[in-house]
């Protein structure tokens, strides 16, 4: 019978290194569909860098779900002191901000009103997160 060799520990990691991330999984898809006219015209001027990272941050917030968070809807001026509109946050790389077109409005206060309507019909709370 021959001595069992002793097996060398396998190599550590350097801990400050974050490791690669699983094939595809830095990959966020994107919702089907374009953006409506409105949303061109409020998002296609800003840093796609910029909306990506946003898009990343609102995934992490939306408990790595893709796709609108649930309650979290904003205003949005959408003409400077004139007009405000209704939008909702969304994990999503091509679309962060959906915004609902039909829900304009010539003052924040009803704007904001309307979100809260929305809110209750859909039955959605506040999103809260613990993290």
């Amino acid at each position: 019978m021959s001595p069992r060799r002793a097996r060398k520990p396998a190599p550590q990691q350097n801990p400050g290194r974050p490791l690669a991330p699983p094939r595809g999984k830095h990959v966020m898809p994107a919702l089907a569909g374009t953006p409506n006219k409105l949303e061109s015209a409020l998002l296609g001027t800003l840093d796609p860098d910029k909306l990506n990272q946003l898009a990343e941050c609102l995934f992490t917030l939306n408990n790595r779900h893709f796709g609108p968070l649930p309650g979290a809807y904003v205003v949005v001026c959408t003409e400077t002191e004139r007009r405000w509109c209704v939008g909702q946050l969304s994990a999503d790389r091509a679309r962060p901000l959906i915004i609902f077109e039909a829900l304009t409005f010539d003052t924040p206060a009803a704007a904001s009103r309307a979100a809260t309507r929305l809110r209750r019909t859909r039955g959605e709370r506040m999103p809260v997160r613990s993290l």
